[in-house]
């Protein structure tokens, strides 16, 4: 008997060792005690090994508004937990059982398996069991950087990093495997994530033995890119897991993480900010009040009567750029929907709080459900979301949908199928998740990554691009210039505007008299542009301006409302010589006096004396004309008389005659030759 009583005793020692952790969590914060399911690892199926290759001519478009193309085939594993990361050049797609490098135009260039000792960490000693896998495109170095967890034999706990050795994934990859047993505290590592701000790369994982902890192992990035470790810091954080934490672009003044509440009713989320990551790592906390969440609702779908678990609303999914924390989960206890956030982090925690700037639930009907969220913000404060959606009426789909920095706060644009399924899928386990990465090479451009089954109960992934719809230029300022003028006179107007992408910026002038500028261009955004017209007959005319980019108008600006009367017009009569002096007659022809008239009569060559006589302020009534007289002239030699009339607000003349200058008598070629 006590032989047998041992042998049970190894039986489930054993169990425990080799078998995936299956538990509940009691949530300790919801006074009715209820209790949900903790994630569990995907599983493998060897009874699909003979299916590998199914899928690989299913490419139907299902009314598909986007460009995309073949992801990853079915692994065997499930679920495939589908993730991407956008280069310059290239994507990189992991699932449960493989990563693959792709070129834009779809074109495969390299895939294997993550596990196992022929697989992509099989050199560092990986073993059978490695699964959620993360990939990102570090901005700060142009890097891929891939990583998942294992559960090794001996009951151990590892992180798997990989790091390109540059913007090609094609290259080199500088791998490691670390073994985080002890600081885990158990060989149930689970869920891990990884980010990067411009020091460190951070990587993190839930585990369960001895209660709920959350393990942040962080890495001095700099060696890591070049084969060999640096400095190596961890923080244990228990009594929670499940923390989001994000790629940040630029300098943020720390490393964030989100954390959900798991209460039947909650109100607030929790922000971790972690301080001097390298040295002496420090976390600091803030509970954020949002609109309401609950637990996700397992979501029905077309056709069976499986619906998939959707575990609890934690956050795989965020970014921090530009001082924004984007972040996303799914939630709702009677129908489950995507929920994204943007948080502004206002220097915390130096200085400020954190504050909720917006937030909105993807929401595209009353019996649709949305789950399994990705987002993403490009450079100039667009987003885009990738999920699954499914109803009673519907197979679950791959959809998406975006938001430009200038829609109303808190709504994000209609729901789009990107791609669908053709069958129900009949396996309680989909997702856990979806991929969304920017482009770098435009900063406009989103890559997605999605499950969708094509029947058989198994899954193929989908590759998709979307880009977010381009935001014409702000617009133009109300042009600026005089508010009165005179009938055939040029006048200058300016105005300017910016263009939120940064894209060159044309102008058109629309001058209130049927008549308009041409495109003027391009400018720098916020650069001041301008344009001339005369208008030749008297009113009031609204002067407006529109500007255009690469894709789109503006609307046209505020006008300015110039009044123009008729000027005066002078004009240069005979020219006559005669002894010692030049004289000229200048007429007003216009419907107005001419006030403040300068003239000037100049001879250019064959005179020594009064070679130039000028006068000021000279009153000519409309219809009237006015003599002018040079000074005393003396010389000798031919010569070219010039006599002008200047008046500002009206038009001015010139007129020119050859002549002689003999001695005293100044000799004027009739007929107005010069």
């Amino acid at each position: 008997m006590k032989k047998k009583s041992i042998s049970i005793l190894i039986c489930m020692l054993i169990t425990i060792i080799i078998l995936p952790v299956s538990r509940t969590v009691m949530i300790t914060d919801d006074p009715t005690g209820a209790e949900i399911s903790p994630h569990q690892p995907p599983i493998y199926d060897t009874s699909w090994e003979a299916f590998q290759d199914i899928g690989d001519n299913d490419r139907c478009s299902y009314g598909r508004p986007d460009y995309g193309f073949l992801g990853v085939n079915y692994t065997d594993w499930t679920p495939p937990d589908p993730i991407i990361a956008a280069g310059p050049e290239h994507l990189v797609v992991m699932t449960n059982g493989a990563i693959a490098f792709f070129q834009k135009n779809g074109t495969k260039d390299f895939q294997d398996e993550i596990e196992d000792s022929y697989g992509f960490w099989g050199e560092e000693g990986a073993t059978n069991f490695v699964f959620d896998p993360e990939v990102i495109y570090d901005p700060h170095t142009d890097r891929f950087m891939a990583m998942a967890c294992e559960r090794g034999t001996g009951a151990k706990s590892y992180y798997l990093l990989a790091v390109s050795d540059d913007s090609d994934p094609n290259g080199d990859w500088y791998k490691y495997r670390f073994d985080v047993t002890a600081l885990g505290g158990g060989g149930d590592i689970d869920s891990p994530n990884v980010a990067v701000d411009s020091q460190a790369v951070y990587l993190t994982a839930d585990f369960f033995t001895g209660g709920q902890k959350y393990l942040v192992y962080i890495l001095e990035k700099e060696p890591l890119l070049s084969g060999s470790t640096g400095i190596i810091r961890s923080m244990l954080i228990t009594g929670s897991q499940s923390y989001g934490i994000p790629i940040t672009y630029g300098d943020a003044p720390a490393m964030y993480m989100i954390e959900h509440f798991e209460s039947s009713s909650n109100t607030k989320v929790r922000l971790h900010a972690i301080t001097d990551p390298l040295g002496t790592p420090q976390r600091v906390t803030y509970d954020l009040t949002v609109p309401s969440y609950s637990p996700p609702e397992a979501p029905p779908q077309k056709g069976t009567t499986t619906r998939p678990n959707t575990f609890d609303s934690r956050f795989w999914s965020c970014v921090w750029r530009k001082g924004s924390l984007w972040a996303t989960h799914h939630q709702g206890s009677s129908r489950v929907m995507a929920r994204w956030y943007e948080i502004k982090t206002n220097d915390w925690p130096t200085s400020g709080d954190p504050e909720l700037y917006q937030s909105g639930d993807i929401d595209p009907g009353s019996d649709i459900r949305t789950f399994f969220t990705a987002i993403a913000p490009d450079g100039y404060g667009n987003a885009a979301m990738c999920f699954a959606r499914s109803s009673p009426n519907e197979y679950i789909s791959i959809a998406r949908c975006t938001r430009l920095s200038n829609d109303p706060l808190g709504t994000m644009r209609d729901v789009v199928i990107v791609k669908n399924s053709s069958a129900p899928y009949n396996v309680g386990r989909w997702g856990d998740y979806s991929g969304v990465s920017c482009d770098p090479s435009d900063n406009r451009t989103f890559w997605m990554h999605g499950e969708y089954t094509p029947g058989g109960n198994i899954w193929n992934t989908w590759i998709s691009k979307c880009i977010a719809p381009n935001q014409t230029p702000n617009t133009p300022s109300t042009p600026s210039g005089p508010d009165e003028g005179v009938t055939d006179i040029e006048y200058m107007f300016t105005t300017n505007t910016t263009d939120y992408e940064g894209d060159p910026v044309y102008y058109i002038f629309d001058w209130g008299d049927g008549t308009f500028s041409d495109w003027l261009g391009p400018y720098e955004s916020g650069a001041t542009a301008n344009a001339s017209h005369i208008w030749t007959h008297e009113g009031d005319f609204d002067i407006k301006a529109k500007a255009k980019d690469e894709y789109g108008e503006s609307d046209w600006s505020d006008p300015h409302t110039i009044t123009i009367i008729a000027g005066p017009k002078l004009e240069i009569g005979i020219i006559r010589g005669g002894l010692l002096k030049v004289s000229a007659s200048i007429e007003n022809a216009g419907a107005v006096d001419a006030t403040g008239v300068n003239w000037s009569i100049t001879l250019d060559g064959g005179a020594f004396i009064g070679k130039v006589s000028e006068g000021t302020d000279l009153d000519i009534p409309a219809g009237g004309n006015k003599t002018v007289t040079s000074k005393f002239i003396f010389g000798f030699g031919s010569t070219t008389v010039s006599v002008t009339a200047d008046i500002t607000d009206g038009i001015s003349d010139t007129r020119k005659q050859g002549g002689f200058v003999f001695l005293l008598f100044i000799k004027v070629n009739p007929g107005g030759g010069a």
